[in-house]
């Protein structure tokens, strides 16, 4: 069993490391005295969650995933920091954060509209009269849920046969 862990944990690292700053931060925010230093450790949280993590999960992604795929994914965690930042910062001592909340509104914006492209051309594939897996899995889709896709898109084609009486 550790012969099999070594591999995943060298495979996995970015995940395997993840819960230990999710627990770091936790603890940092639950022992900082956050009347004195607040800014101070608004920013460790914002500069940990909104670039450094995001940094670490693009450099596990790195020459897996296209570069599309890899902005969204690295947003994506970025805006997940802002959440978490802010989820660890008291109310009454958010400064930097009230400044820069605007930004995620910004943030989600643009994912929202990638997403929506993505799921235009995910669907259009699923839904052509010859789907291809292959195709939908350039997109950044993981395999086992093209298939699924697929499969659900054929589904649907069945039940509108039968709703047209074909």
């Amino acid at each position: 069993m550790p012969l099999q862990l070594a591999p995943f944990a060298r495979r996995h690292w970015f995940h395997v490391l993840l819960p230990f700053a999710l627990l770091a931060s936790y603890s940092m925010s639950a022992t900082a005295d956050w009347g004195a230093e607040a800014r101070l450790g608004e920013a460790a949280l914002l500069f940990d969650w909104c670039l450094f993590v995001p940094a670490l999960y693009a450099l596990h992604l790195r020459g897996t995933v296209g570069g599309r795929t890899l902005g969204l994914r690295v947003l994506a965690m970025a805006c997940a920091g802002l959440w978490f930042a802010r989820w660890l910062t008291p109310d009454a001592s958010e400064v930097v954060l009230a400044a820069v909340a605007p930004l995620r509104w910004v943030r989600i914006a643009v994912l929202v509209v990638a997403e929506a492209a993505i799921l235009v051309a995910v669907v259009r594939v699923a839904f052509s009269k010859k789907p291809d897996a292959a195709a939908i899995e350039r997109r950044g889709v993981p395999p086992l849920l093209a298939r699924l896709m697929l499969l659900e898109a054929r589904f649907w084609r069945w039940v509108w046969s039968r709703l047209r009486g074909r």
